[in-house]
């Protein structure tokens, strides 16, 4: 089994360990001459030392030239190492000569990189080594009987080391296995935060002292337009020193850009080490008049539902009557006029109580993650299937644009504002086509849909009251269609705006534009 990095690196610094000691031992050799007489063979002491020295430099450089090893070659390298260094305790003074604390060394290390039997056989092997030499110069009358049992108390050393050091490497790789699972669930839940802090629906804005932007995120580039790299815009420079001169202070919403929404900002400090940081929260103001208007719609639906019933019932009696009536063969031609008049108020009144009703019944989005351009053109070519006699011409900018909202919301939108293009188109100039435009902001990757029909920009006093209930001007509508589609975009957190700048397309010279803006891709809905 090969070994891991780790123990590949305390392996080198052995092989670099040992090559210095034979390099020493060798050394002595040469430097040393009064001490030949303690040697066995001076001369084979000294061979053996660079036979050791020459071995080490060989073992290093072949490891180094990143050779694969695995726990049989760490064995066998360590077990070299015990076998040579016995080698110069024969020939020398025995292992009472003073290098017997090169064998704990090497025993120390070689339970380091090896644990369990395999680590304690070393310190048997060397101290079987140790036993034999001492009981051989016992032999041949170059030791004391007290030095056989000094091998043995130095065996036990041996094995106390490989023990012990076991137990400490094991404490030691148990604490760094623990330290690398804490890491790694640091990790993991560092990059869950950021997707969290990335897909939430309030941007967030991290600044130091001198507004310079440290951090934010995907909502921010939704909601007013900057990234990272961008410098604090002014008008959140100016509402975080109103902050800080008065921290209860509320301050006023503010919007970046006519296509982006009206947003809130509120701060709080972040401690950062030394250094004092402000947290910037950009809230989009649409899910707060969301919210208001979800209350004012469970009034409405409970104040419809009574009404509902109340108008219904006298308006069938009337719708049923003027059928009736029209039937007779005695009504002039006067008549039939006011008889129409009738059942065209009545189709009317029914139809505004079906807007109000359906303003109440509005279900929660079922959100999909759509490829835009598929849906789209699957749904105009749908719709021209109905208005043959009318031109609808798509541009796709964009192949690879996708959202996350309701389909069947958003092609309630869609469809709403196509007959309202084509309805208005057509006052202006007869068969006058429809455009439909998509595209996708290079910036943030945000889709949208442009719906472009002839006619007159729209003048400032009706745009103000644009998106308004019951607000219209025309005689015979109900000032409910946009109304609802802009609550619905609201509900898939889309945008729904109309787009006074934009460029008309080449087949319609004068234009009028709305814009279906979607959320970024990775938001929360």
């Amino acid at each position: 089994m090969q070994v891991s990095a780790q123990l590949y690196k305390i392996f080198t610094y052995y092989n670099v360990y040992r090559t210095l000691i034979a390099l020493l031992l060798f050394g002595i050799t040469l430097t040393q001459k009064s001490l030949s007489n303690d040697y066995r063979s001076a001369e084979l002491y000294q061979f053996t030392t660079l036979a050791y020295l020459l071995l080490n430099i060989s073992v290093l450089a072949y490891y180094r030239m990143d050779a694969k090893i695995g726990t049989r070659q760490l064995f066998f390298s360590v077990a070299l190492d015990l076998l040579m260094l016995h080698s110069l305790f024969y020939l020398g003074n025995g292992v009472d000569g003073g290098l017997s604390n090169l064998v704990i060394i090497t025993i120390a290390a070689g339970n380091i990189m090896i644990s369990g039997r395999i680590g304690l056989a070393l310190a048997a092997l060397a101290s079987l080594l140790s036993l034999s030499i001492e009981i051989e110069r016992q032999f041949v009358t170059l030791s004391e009987f007290s030095d056989i049992a000094r091998a043995g108390l130095i065996g036990s050393i041996y094995f106390a080391t490989a023990y012990i050091v076991q137990n400490l490497s094991a404490r030691i790789s148990k604490g760094e296995r623990l330290a690398q699972e804490q890491k790694r669930n640091i990790l993991e839940l560092q990059k869950l935060n950021h997707q969290i802090i990335q897909s939430m629906r309030t941007g967030i804005i991290v600044c130091d002292e001198g507004f310079r932007i440290r951090t934010l995120n995907q909502a921010c580039t939704d909601l007013i337009g900057i990234h990272a790299s961008d410098s604090l815009p002014t008008q959140i420079r100016e509402r975080i020193q109103l902050w800080r001169n008065n921290p209860g202070a509320r301050t006023t919403p503010f919007r970046m850009d006519a296509s982006l929404p009206l947003v809130q900002a509120n701060f709080s400090l972040l401690q950062q080490h030394d250094e004092t940081q402000v947290l910037v929260f950009i809230e989009d103001t649409r899910l707060m008049t969301q919210q208001a208007q979800q209350l004012k719609l469970a009034s409405l639906g409970r104040l419809t539902a009574s009404i509902a019933h109340e108008v219904r019932n006298p308006l069938g009696a009337i719708s049923h009557a003027t059928q009736l009536l029209i039937e007779s063969p005695n009504l002039d031609q006067a008549d039939r006029k006011m008889t129409d008049i009738i059942e065209r108020h009545s189709k009317r009144v029914n139809r505004i109580i079906e807007n109000t009703l359906s303003l109440s019944r509005r279900k929660e989005p079922e959100v999909e993650e759509i490829q835009v351009k598929e849906w789209l053109t699957s749904i105009i070519n749908e719709y021209r299937t109905h208005q043959a006699q009318q031109q609808f011409f798509l541009h796709c900018h964009t192949d690879s644009a996708m959202a996350r909202f309701d389909p069947n919301q958003i092609e309630q939108v869609l469809t709403n504002l196509l007959d309202n293009a084509m309805r208005h188109g057509n006052q202006f100039q007869k068969d006058a086509p429809v455009i439909i435009s998509l595209g996708q902001n290079s910036a943030n990757e945000q889709a949208y849909i442009d719906i472009f029909n002839a006619g007159m920009r729209i003048s400032g006093d009706v745009r103000k009251h644009l998106f308004e209930p019951f607000f219209t001007t025309e005689s015979q509508g109900t000032g409910l269609g946009l109304y609802l589609s802009k609550e619905i975009c609201e509900a898939n957190q889309a945008q729904l705006d109309y787009i006074e700048d934009a460029p008309s397309p080449k087949e319609l010279p004068q234009a009028v534009c709305f814009r279906i803006l979607f959320a970024h891709p990775k938001r929360i809905i």
